[in-house]
């Protein structure tokens, strides 16, 4: 009478620890990307909200070359509203948006130069980026642009600003589903509406 009820315990206590170990993985699975993105550290106590805030004034950017090696040049006021972007290649989150992204950019029209996306990490790895992106975007490694995160406080990847012609974030989001209609026509007042 003993033997059944003590394989009874056994294969009980054996599945409540199968099931608290899957549990465990799972959770482990949803929280390293995030970690690895910065949007959590382990011990730290959560930051305020991570976008860039509206109206962070553009710094002034020195010489900025594309991963091509070319000059950039920020648009101007009178280009009207441009897109600035920064993506990282160690980011699941980035990769797994950049379809998106993609397609943002072409339905809002605007032209290669009022694109610029800043990508951190391996400089030898920004080819799925430029392939995703090169013929919509300006592809500049981070270390051509530091002061530029560094400066508007980018601690989170991706980030999607608009700039607005007055030199100053109009809109920021870490969603490309959060981007505003954009198109050549657009002026400032509806882009912050």
């Amino acid at each position: 009478m003993l033997v059944p009820i003590a394989l009874t315990a056994i294969v009980v206590s054996c599945l409540s620890v199968a099931l608290t170990m899957s549990v465990a993985l799972r959770v482990k699975k949803t929280l390293d990307p995030l970690i690895e993105e910065g949007m959590f550290q382990p011990g730290a106590a959560p930051e305020a909200p991570p976008t860039v805030p509206t109206g962070t004034p553009l710094p002034a950017v020195g010489e900025m070359l594309d991963s091509e090696g070319r000059p950039v040049t920020l648009p101007t006021a009178q280009d009207g509203p441009w897109i600035l972007t920064f993506q990282s290649v160690t980011c699941s989150g980035c990769k797994a948006q950049l379809p998106a992204y993609r397609q943002y950019l072409q339905q809002s029209g605007l032209p290669r130069e009022r694109v610029i996306s800043v990508i951190s990490g391996a400089r030898a790895e920004l080819g799925p980026y430029a392939a995703a992106l090169g013929d919509l975007a300006t592809i500049v490694h981070d270390d051509d642009a530091k002061s530029l995160a560094d400066h508007l406080g980018v601690r989170i990847w991706p980030t999607y600003l608009v700039v607005s012609p007055d030199g100053t974030v109009g809109h920021s989001t870490e969603s490309v589903g959060s981007l505003p209609e954009l198109a050549l026509s657009t002026r400032l007042d509806e882009v912050v509406s």
